[in-house]
């Protein structure tokens, strides 16, 4: 089960949209999610890219996710290997979508300060608590199946989870 979430921080500002992520035109020339991963934020942030690491926690100081309801936007994120997201609103669709190809999100309101560019966090997704250098941020944790969607990889691996499960057990496993 998905517990903790340990990354470096890196913030992102203004209201970021779907093809800010991942432009549209790439959505229709590529499959590849880590050919789409070299283009995220291409437009919108053209030198965030070349700075990400894998491990990764992304904190957007505004919405983040709005727009299409193209699923390659959080999973070229999660293909580049951003581990979380942080932001004080998502689109809706946006979000599902994450939790869907296993990306965990954060909706806190709490403001992303400068100063926690580059540093160290851990969120206790179980706990509900967003530990940072200076503070602890304490939020609602996130649903149980969601956090079980997220550590077995998504919703399509859990599905097969369940599947493989049921049938063992139509099978007297």
């Amino acid at each position: 089960m998905m517990r903790t979430t340990n990354g470096r921080l890196r913030l992102i500002t203004g209201t970021i949209s779907t093809d800010d992520i991942i432009p549209g035109k790439y959505k229709h020339m590529f499959t590849d999610l880590n050919i789409l991963a070299k283009h995220i934020f291409e437009n919108a942030h053209p030198n965030l890219n070349q700075n990400l690491q894998a491990g990764d926690i992304l904190w957007s100081q505004d919405i983040f996710g709005i727009g299409s309801s193209r699923e390659q936007a959080p999973a070229s994120l999660q293909a580049r290997g951003i581990r979380a997201l942080i932001a004080p609103r998502f689109g809706r669709i946006f979000y599902r979508n994450a939790w869907n190809v296993g990306l965990p999100v954060l909706t806190i309101s709490e403001a992303a300060e400068a100063d926690y560019e580059g540093a160290q966090a851990s969120i206790d997704w179980e706990n509900g608590k967003l530990t940072l250098p200076t503070k602890a941020v304490d939020f609602p944790p996130p649903p149980q199946h969601l956090r079980s969607i997220a550590s077995n990889g998504g919703l399509i691996a859990t599905l097969r989870l369940q599947m493989k499960s049921q049938t063992a057990l139509e099978q007297g496993a």
